[in-house]
């Protein structure tokens, strides 16, 4: 059974106005894409695919509107995201162990010349318990592979104890992109489709690895999964990345 997205987050029900947080940004002036993406699926009654058509603003109430099959999330009058189901079968790249995981963390390239600094998730200059500060390096042997440790602070729980799937998201998310080179050539997320099989507790060793798909076109498509310290599969997740409008 999927744990798809855990308790609904407060004020995502239909035409309660959603928004997010300062603190979760990508880019400085908009929202990380995978929190982002993970809290407008936390909105949906079923596991979708979720296309972001803007930078999620920060701050502002976004509106979510259902629309047949789909659920739209506006900013005003403009589309920000779509959610919708999808049969895109997700294949996740295989378990990393955990010193191999932490051995990668070196070689993260974001550590200089990152282009969103203060991401939220893979973010080097966010403050350990702010960001998630996860740190994706090169694994040996896998070509165009990245892995991280991540063990999830208390602040990330809901009310079961378990991490929040919007959170489980955003873990999913950035890893991905680091499977190219962001520092040469910045991307933003553009389309995620998200499983969650079972959210961490807080504390718990958990390991991110993400596995470039294709290359091309000014973006890219990858795949990634969460795996607790057994190699036991947690979550796993698809995306695109595009190059930043303007």
């Amino acid at each position: 059974m999927s744990d798809f997205a855990g308790p609904a987050p407060p004020g995502t029900v239909d035409g309660v106005p959603l928004t997010i947080d300062a603190r979760f940004n990508g880019p400085d002036d908009s929202a990380n894409g995978g929190y982002a993406c993970g809290l407008f699926a936390s909105a949906c009654a079923e596991p979708v695919a979720v296309t972001l058509h803007a930078p999620p603003r920060l701050g502002v109430p976004l509106r979510t509107e259902p629309g047949g099959r789909r659920t739209h999330l506006w900013d005003g009058d403009a589309l920000v995201a779509t959610a919708a189901p999808t049969r895109h079968r997700v294949v996740p790249p295989a378990p990393v162990p955990v010193s191999v995981a932490r051995a990668a963390v070196p070689g993260y390239r974001g550590r200089r010349g990152h282009p969103y600094p203060h991401c939220f998730a893979c973010g080097p200059d966010r403050e350990s318990g702010d960001g998630l500060r996860l740190s994706p390096g090169p694994v040996p042997d896998r070509v165009d592979t990245v892995a991280c440790p991540w063990v999830p602070d208390a602040g990330l729980s809901a009310a079961d104890g378990r991490v929040r799937a919007e959170f489980v998201w955003a873990a999913l998310d950035c890893p991905s992109g680091w499977t190219a080179d962001l520092v040469a050539a910045p991307k933003v997320l553009g389309w995620m489709r998200a499983e969650v099989l079972r959210r961490p507790v807080a504390g718990e060793v958990c390991v991110v690895v993400a596995a470039l798909d294709s290359f091309g076109g000014g973006g890219l498509a990858a795949g990634s999964a969460l795996y607790d310290e057994s190699g036991v599969l947690l979550a796993q997740a698809t995306t695109r990345w595009y190059a930043p409008a303007g």
